[in-house]
């Protein structure tokens, strides 16, 4: 966790140096205006929004669990670019959203059935699981000059999470009966998710001070899903619970430079 603290650290240094260097460079290109502007290629920062739909899943890493299909979600928020060039190629990328994603399982669990106050042993039990995220991506964002007022863009980076708000939903299968139990919330979810996204995409050039595009963006976990360390246990095998999230998600986003 110190390393990804540390690489996060690194990237936002460089992006600011990157950007503090250009400012020393420029600084003849100063206008009235509060931010500073590239000679004939508007802002140095820009900001926007962004909207994007998800499809995500979950990677079980725990005996007996079973991936049993996806989720639909959504990644919602405002995004900031700082560039870190004369031109529009290359970019310092962050912001803030809310991300809602999860995915399904299947597993044998131990299940009460408060009725008849007995414990039903083995009982196969599939599991939606659901969560909240705030989100702040560090990513470098790379873009082509115009063809034609299109651009061809590719982002890499993190991002981090803050789970905001965690539920399951269970299915249970008593013989040929299927059963379901309420949602619930969860405090099995760990409280930090750290991920990977990469992506690419365009944009268009609508006026010369707003852009529109849509990015493909793949986004990998590599944090446990859970808490660990014996807080989030399955209740007949006793083992950790452990999985990651992948997504893929079509992000509409719209810039002002």
């Amino acid at each position: 966790m110190k390393k990804i603290m540390l690489l996060s650290v690194i990237m936002v240094a460089f992006a600011w140096g990157a950007c503090a260097q250009e400012i020393n460079n420029d600084r003849s290109a100063r206008m009235s205006s509060t931010f500073l502007k590239d000679p004939g290629y508007g802002s140095r920062i820009n900001f926007g929004v962004t909207f994007a739909p998800t499809i995500s899943w979950m990677y079980p890493h725990t005996e007996g669990y079973e991936r049993n299909g996806a989720i639909i979600g959504m990644r919602y928020g405002f995004n900031l670019n700082v560039n870190l060039t004369q031109r529009k190629n290359f970019y310092f990328s962050t912001g803030i959203f809310a991300e809602h994603s999860g995915g399904k399982m299947k597993f044998l669990d131990i299940i009460p059935i408060w009725s008849l106050d007995i414990l039903a042993d083995s009982i196969p039990t599939q599991r939606t699981y659901r969560s909240i995220y705030l989100t702040i991506p560090t990513m470098i964002t790379m873009k082509t000059n115009s063809i034609n007022n299109f651009y061809i863009c590719g982002n890499a980076g993190l991002m981090h999470s803050f789970k905001l708000y965690s539920s399951n939903t269970d299915s249970y299968l008593f013989g040929t009966e299927l059963w379901s139990r309420e949602k619930q919330v969860s405090e099995e979810t760990a409280l930090f998710k750290e991920s990977f996204i990469l992506g690419v995409g365009f944009e268009y050039s609508v006026t010369p001070a707003m852009r529109a595009g849509v990015m493909v963006n793949y986004v990998q976990s590599f944090t446990n899903y859970f808490k660990g360390k014996g807080l989030a246990q399955n209740s007949l095998s006793k083992l950790d619970q452990r999985a990651n999230i992948g997504c893929v998600e079509i992000a509409l986003n719209i810039n002002f430079f």
